[in-house]
């Protein structure tokens, strides 16, 4: 009789071993999106009374919010809730407000069409994942553009301008939250380092 608990014990442990693998190859295999999604990006800037952490962002099609949130919930089955609207912010309101001379949001539009931004095509790089205790979770899309990097250089060189603006800076699409306090997250601090799987473009 314990030997027949003991198989059954081991097999237990085996096939639990085995789910996990199965769930974790599930989490990191690529995120695929068709091309057409991550061609066309709009440079918008948004007053104090619109929503979001940025007050300059890149805006793609919506549909590719929609489409990565679908996949996010097809692999982890969690209940989340998505942001309103999807857009990369290229410059904080923290950061904007920090500027010692402000420039009008007109003048901030201007400053960034001169660095490319209106003409910016961010390339996708991975879908990463962060936790916070006790149970908050973020999904997030993450790009790469050199345009925005320029940007941001060119606006740490203004008086009274943070140092930090000169700095890395994640450009991030946020997908997925167990809340809706999305702003909460920001300012980000994260990686290539911290990417769960690849995004992949067909």
């Amino acid at each position: 009789m314990l030997r027949k608990f003991g198989i059954i014990a081991v097999l237990g442990v085996v096939l639990g071993w085995l789910f996990w693998q199965s769930v974790q190859g599930s989490l990191s295999a690529p995120y695929v999106i068709d091309r057409g999604l991550v061609t066309e990006w709009e440079l918008v800037p948004r007053g104090s009374m619109q929503p979001g952490v940025g007050v300059l962002v890149l805006q793609p099609t919506d549909l590719l919010r929609a489409e990565l949130f679908q996949q996010i919930f097809g692999r982890t089955m969690e209940s989340m809730t998505s942001p309103a609207v999807a857009a990369i912010p290229v410059l904080l309101r923290s950061e904007y407000q920090s500027l010692q001379e402000q420039p009008s949001l007109v003048e901030l539009e201007a400053m960034a069409q001169a660095a490319g931004l209106d003409r910016a095509s961010p390339t996708p790089i991975c879908i990463g994942h962060l936790r916070r205790p006790p149970t908050q979770q973020l999904y997030y899309a993450l790009f790469s553009e050199p345009a925005v990097d320029q940007f941001r250089y060119g606006l740490s060189q203004r008086e009274g301008s943070s140092p930090s603006l000169a700095e890395p800076f994640p450009l991030v699409i946020p997908l997925a939250a167990s809340d809706g306090n999305f702003a909460s997250w920001w300012p980000l601090e994260i990686t290539e380092a911290d990417c769960q799987a690849p995004l992949d473009v067909q």
